[in-house]
């Protein structure tokens, strides 16, 4: 599975202390609109190994994570269970 790439963060210093800034372009917003399931998308915030000064710190990745069924459980019920 293609790893899908979407925004970019920095991390700056404020008053208040540290906050990481998020940015998304038009086609980032695209590649979330069509990455969501059932009207949600996880995203995962990384931070690169090569930093540029004054270029974003962080890069978000799209977590395509999807959960599988446990084998001999049925809709959530648990008639298979030994007690």
């Amino acid at each position: 599975m293609d790893k899908i790439f979407c925004g970019s963060g920095k991390v700056i210093d404020t008053k208040y202390g540290q906050l990481t800034k998020i940015s998304f372009s038009q086609k980032d917003l695209d590649v979330l609109q069509s990455n969501m399931v059932n009207g949600w998308i996880n995203l995962v915030v990384k931070e690169k190994k090569e930093k540029v000064e004054g270029k974003p710190t962080h890069y978000l990745e799209v977590d395509q994570y999807k959960p599988t069924p446990k084998e001999g459980l049925t809709n959530g019920s648990n008639e298979n269970l030994p007690f």
